[in-house]
């Protein structure tokens, strides 16, 4: 259990630390709370000794630790201690309450502008659509030899794939047999579902005897499923990880790097979406080998209750009390388009 004084202490260092990148020393503290040099040095050596703070080698000031920041985010931030300009606000209200602007357009827009007001790198990933349900599966005759597949869930989304059997000798009975059996098998189940019941379908030879149509069906079936297990998403201001302090390492911005292109930023910020505002702080992050980074997520909800994800990925000195109210805002002003 911290006392009043050493929470004051750190409140000061993390904020202090987040303004300047610099090692807060215990001057700045003594004009701030009144107290003697003594004192606050012994206060910082507590916090430092209890893995708050360290004491960086090219001087006698702390930083804060990730430990530290986690307590300041649960226990000493307070949102209304400060908060962006009221000019962002209006800005993010402009973009959402343009009329002209589709939804994914003004996302877009809202994707970057958060990234231009906080310097940091911005993902928006569209709602999970694996809790959906296979509706209908249809095939549909285009020419003699031409089809298109359509893939319906219970939630109205539709995807197609056209499917072809040149080359092939066609008998229309058998073609329907393989797809009344399709949805036979799949029709209720959820897309996540989808190829577990698919190696069913094959183990247990249900289609065997269609062979001359399985291979093709089968795999414009599944051609048009993985269109539904694409996630959605945006990503802005990625270049704005590699300026900060934090990764001018040549090592770590190589990993950085790998991070962002290879797309696993976006899987990391998926599986760990949660249904409230999540804080992940250094080793939380799953950032491999990724140091000193913080990932914001806050979740948005569209018209049929999937939920999406906002998040904000940037160095652990993050302006806390000021970014998580702006997430937030952005966030619900998504939910509301999708409620228009």
């Amino acid at each position: 259990m911290l006392s009043t004084r050493q929470k004051e202490i750190l409140k000061i260092i993390v904020e202090e630390y987040v303004r300047t990148a610099e090692p807060v020393g215990s001057k700045s503290i003594c004009d701030r709370l009144n107290v003697s040099s003594a004192t606050v040095r012994n206060e910082m050596a507590f916090l430092e000794k209890e893995g708050y703070l360290d004491k960086t080698h090219s001087s006698s000031g702390r930083v804060p630790l990730e430990k530290g920041y986690k307590y300041y985010v649960e226990e000493l931030i307070s949102m209304s201690d400060d908060v962006f300009e009221e000019k962002a606000y209006e800005l993010v209200d402009n973009i959402f309450s343009n009329k002209i602007v589709e939804r994914e357009d003004a996302i877009k827009k809202a994707c970057s502008l958060l990234s231009d007001i906080t310097n940091y790198t911005t993902v928006v990933l569209g709602p999970d659509s694996s809790v959906q349900k296979v509706s209908k599966i249809e095939l549909i005759n285009l020419s003699e030899l031409n089809y298109l597949m359509m893939v319906v869930t219970d939630r109205g989304h539709v995807e197609t794939k056209q499917v072809s059997f040149e080359g092939e000798e066609i008998n229309q009975e058998e073609i329907m047999k393989v797809m009344d059996i399709l949805n036979d098998v799949l029709v209720g189940t959820a897309l996540s579902d989808v190829y577990s019941k698919l190696t069913y379908i094959m183990d247990n030879h249900l289609v065997q005897e269609f062979l001359t149509y399985r291979d093709s069906i089968i795999q414009n079936f599944l051609n048009a499923f993985m269109k539904f297990s694409e996630t959605n998403y945006y990503v802005s201001g990625s270049s704005n990880m590699l300026i900060q302090p934090e990764f001018q390492d040549q090592n770590k911005l190589k990993k950085l790097i790998d991070i962002l292109e290879k797309k696993e930023l976006i899987k990391i910020i998926k599986e760990n979406s949660t249904d409230s505002v999540s804080i992940r702080i250094g080793s939380e992050t799953g950032l491999e080998n990724v140091d000193n980074a913080t990932i914001i997520s806050v979740p948005y909800e569209n018209d049929k209750g999937d939920k999406g994800t906002v998040a904000l990925v940037g160095p652990s000195r993050m302006d806390y009390k000021k970014v998580i109210p702006l997430i937030e805002y952005i966030a619900k002003d998504i939910t509301k388009t999708y409620k228009k």
